[in-house]
């Protein structure tokens, strides 16, 4: 067995899958904003109101950043699988994580406040 295929606790684990999994989970959530993007700004351009076209610009631009982090992340978990060392680094979960709920609550605020 090579290094990059065991874990500290014993048994192997198959060290193509794991970023294949990271690049499939950051591009299904990059695929949601640009999706919720498009729809606000959609209903932005039907109702004709600002108030749901920047922050359709907005989420995809966040939709973007995602895309671009995701790709970052599965260099990073690729190379450190091929060295054997720990995947590190959460601060990219965090943020992600963080635009989502300021998406959602400003979402549930457009909606409610600018019919």
């Amino acid at each position: 067995m090579t290094a990059s295929a065991e874990t500290a606790s014993g048994p192997p684990r198959d060290p193509g899958l794991q970023p294949e999994r990271t690049r499939l989970a950051w591009s299904r959530t990059s695929m949601a904003f640009f999706a919720n993007g498009a729809l606000m700004l959609h209903a932005g351009h039907q109702l004709d109101h600002w108030a749901w076209t920047i922050p359709g610009v907005l989420i995809l631009v966040v939709g973007a950043g995602v895309y671009a982090t995701g790709i970052q992340r599965h260099r990073r978990v690729e190379a450190a699988l091929a060295a054997g060392a720990p995947v590190a680094g959460t601060v990219p979960i965090q943020v992600t994580a963080a635009a989502s709920i300021v998406v959602g609550i400003a979402g549930i605020v457009i909606m409610l406040f600018h019919p």
